[in-house]
């Protein structure tokens, strides 16, 4: 990936990491993908299905930190209204630095660990890659200790690229 690439995927990251992606637009447009999710969040069941991105992009950077990176974003009705994750997993070893948002009908649940500005809640993401796609499964709870469960499966990857190509 050039550098430029490395620099728009930080800009993915605007609204959570404002500081790594001054000047720079995450308007790339995203691979749709019938995503299925699953899981439980508080003691409560849920599940969406439906259109979706998916991308991966096995060579990021985050704070001059070489490191892959997944993104999925999806929107539907019903138990689950809205689902956003980032996972940055740094190949130095170091901890990932995970960003998951969940809306449903009850209320918004979220994980955030690894940035600059501390931890909300905690989390792991296993990745169990498939043909293009795979199956990320997450597992944590919220700052107020409330467990989060959630599966996402996605056909297929889409690249991340570097705005205007």
């Amino acid at each position: 990936m050039h550098r430029s690439g490395i620099l728009t995927v930080l800009a993915l990251l605007a609204a959570s990491q404002p500081a790594a992606a001054q000047r720079l637009t995450p308007d790339v447009p995203a691979k749709s993908a019938a995503i299925v999710v699953t899981g439980k969040i508080a003691g409560k069941n849920l599940q969406g299905s439906g259109e979706g991105s998916c991308r991966h992009a096995e060579d990021a950077s985050i704070h001059d930190v070489s490191a892959a990176l997944w993104l999925v974003e999806y929107s539907g009705q019903g138990g689950l209204k809205q689902l956003s994750l980032t996972l940055w997993r740094p190949k130095d070893g170091s901890p990932d630095q995970l960003s998951l948002s969940v809306d449903i009908p009850s209320g918004s649940h979220r994980i955030h660990t690894g940035g600059k500005d501390g931890n909300s809640g905690e989390g792991s993401v296993t990745i169990l890659p498939s043909g293009p796609g795979g199956r990320l499964e997450i597992k944590g709870k919220e700052a107020s200790g409330k467990p989060i469960q959630v599966t996402i499966e996605c056909p297929v990857f889409g690249d991340v690229e570097a705005a205007g190509g």
